[in-house]
C-alpha cells in the first residue's frame, strides 16, 4: 500500500523532474556560440542567431545545479523504484488471492493440474479436497469461525495460531466428502 501510496501522490513531482532534466538536455544541446563580426569565412559558419555583434569570453553559469540535478534525477528513480515495486507485490497480492479463494498452494497449483489431467485420460474429475467454496476458504485463511472473528482475527492484528501444524490438516471446517469423483 506504502509503494501505491508513494507512486500516486509523488506522480505531480515525477512530471515536473522529468521535465525540468529535459529542459536540461535541451540546454545541454543549445551551443552558446562566440558571436565574431566582420571576420568573413567565420561569418558563413556561425548560426545566424548568434551575430549580434557582442562577443562572450566565458561561457554563461549552467541554469541548473548538479545538486538540481541530481534531486531530480532521484525523484525520477525513486518513483520508478516505487511503481514497479507496486505492480509486482499488487500482482503477486492478486495471484496469492486466487490461490487462497481455490484453496490452494502454489505448489499445489501444479500438482492439482497434474492430477486433472490424469484423471481426464480416465474419464474422471479431479476436486481439489481442500476446496470449500471462495467465501469459505477465505474463512479457513483467516480462521474465522464467530462473526466477531471478521474484526479481532481480519481487521486487528491478531496471533492466533492456523489450523494443524502446517504438513497435516486434520481439520475439514466445512465439508465431508473429500474424495475425488
Amino acid at each position: 500500500m506504502g509503494c501505491i501510496y508513494c507512486s500516486i501522490s509523488c506522480r505531480n513531482m515525477f512530471i515536473d523532474a522529468y521535465y525540468a532534466i529535459e529542459r536540461m538536455k535541451s540546454m545541454d544541446i543549445e551551443k552558446h556560440g562566440v558571436a565574431v563580426t566582420e571576420v568573413g569565412l567565420l561569418y558563413s559558419i556561425l548560426p545566424m542567431g548568434s551575430i549580434s555583434g557582442q562577443s562572450y569570453y566565458q561561457t554563461p553559469p549552467p541554469p541548473y545545479t548538479f545538486r538540481e540535478r541530481m534531486f531530480h534525477k532521484s525523484i525520477i528513480y525513486l518513483w520508478v523504484l516505487t511503481s514497479s515495486v507496486a505492480l509486482a507485490l499488487g500482482g503477486l497480492t492478486l495471484w496469492h488471492a486466487v490461490l487462497i479463494s481455490q484453496g490452494e498452494t502454489s505448489i499445489e497449483r501444479h500438482i492439482n493440474r497434474k492430477e486433472t489431467r490424469r484423471l481426464q485420460k480416465k474419464g474422471k474429475v479431479f476436486r481439489n479436497p481442500f476446496n470449500y467454496g471462495k467465501f469459505n476458504n477465505w474463512k479457513v485463511f483467516f480462521r474465522v469461525e464467530k462473526r466477531s472473528h471478521w474484526l479481532t482475527r481480519v481487521l486487528l492484528p491478531s496471533g492466533h495460531a492456523p489450523y494443524g501444524d502446517g504438513l497435516s490438516w486434520d481439520y475439514t471446517p466445512y465439508r465431508n466428502s473429500l474424495m475425488a469423483i
